[in-house]
């Protein structure tokens, strides 16, 4: 029963490769574990188990020490086996989670969700990902290109905690190089965004992935502003671009259509929203908002199905607008 136990162990230290772990390695998390083995032991029993079919392990056979690991292509051992609900949960990770993982990460997860596609196969939920979609809440666009090997840089920065150098080219400006400090990533629509610091300033940024045009890792620690938090400053809506880069609320007065008003009572802009009747066909929708670009052009996609009345700058800055438009389309 203690072989068996050891066996199992054994098992779990080894590595998928690239990864690897020397002989004497295993010898000693054995021992810590209270393994009364030695080394000779120990070598006999992994030859054993790279014998068997059942375990895909193998060595680097010209080192010494030997180094073990499970073949790259190997399917996961599996005790117990997974069940229909984690093939699913790996399934959907696969189809709406994989660009939120570093390509380190995603390569030791193909077996998994080879796994789990060969688990649903067998399920009830064979059928599951045929009849569930999601649909972008904008118009769909081409992901941006972004450069393999910047991408890798910036992911081992970021869980290195550690700075880069890169030239980066913002819109209409001439290519810069950089010294970066790596914040988080945020994923919006569909580009990339690196939150971060240039140089040694505390200024936070947003910088594209598809902008940068080379990187190198640096052996410098990142410089984290005080009290920076990423999800903090998502939920202060740095993303929805504060108009004036300030954060202010504004109480908005809409003049809103039938269709809008239905929208609009099921997915409210505020949790204090009011709507009250204009006439027949109008409806007064009034919300406290935070003033941002996102907040313009969302009222702009709506056309003539949106009139603002209130915040009067807004209404004012909005007929500008309507002027322009006419003098460009008449």
């Amino acid at each position: 029963m203690e072989s068996l136990l050891r066996y199992f162990d054994m098992l779990c230290l080894i590595p998928k490769a690239p990864n690897s772990i020397s002989t004497p390695e295993i010898l000693e998390k054995l021992q810590n574990m209270r393994y009364a083995v030695d080394l000779r032991t120990v070598q006999r029993d992994l030859v054993k188990l790279s014998a068997s079919p059942l375990f895909p392990i193998a060595n680097t056979e010209n080192t010494k020490p030997l180094r073990w690991f499970w073949i790259d292509n190997s399917s996961p051992m599996q005790l117990p086996m997974m069940s229909t609900d984690e093939a699913l949960t790996f399934k959907l990770a696969e189809m709406f989670l994989e660009p939120l993982l570093p390509p380190s990460v995603r390569g030791r997860l193909t077996g998994y969700f080879d796994l789990a596609d060969k688990r649903l196969k067998e399920s009830k939920f064979e059928h599951w990902i045929e009849k569930v979609g999601v649909v972008p809440n904008n118009l769909p666009l081409l992901p941006a290109e972004i450069e393999p090997s910047v991408l890798a840089v910036v992911y081992e920065a970021l869980l290195k905690s550690l700075r880069f150098k890169a030239t980066y080219q913002a819109v209409n400006k001439s290519p810069k190089t950089y010294e970066i400090n790596p914040l988080g990533l945020v994923f919006r629509h569909n580009s990339i965004y690196l939150v971060a610091t240039i140089f040694d300033y505390t200024d936070v940024k947003q910088l594209a992935l598809h902008r940068f045009k080379d990187a190198e890792l640096s052996d410098r620690i990142v410089l984290v502003p005080t009290d920076f938090v990423l999800n903090d400053y998502i939920a202060q809506g740095s993303f929805s671009y504060p108009v004036d880069n300030h954060l202010e609320e504004i109480t908005l007065k809409l003049k809103v259509n039938v269709f809008l008003k239905q929208m609009l009572l099921e997915t409210p802009l505020c949790a204090k929203q009011k709507i009250s009747d204009i006439d027949e066909k109008h409806y007064l929708l009034e919300a406290i908002v935070t003033n941002t670009k996102q907040l313009n052009w969302w009222l702009r996609s709506f056309g003539t199905g949106i009139e603002v009345l209130e915040p009067l700058e807004l209404r004012q800055a909005f007929a500008l607008e309507v002027k322009a438009l006419s003098k460009m389309y008449c």
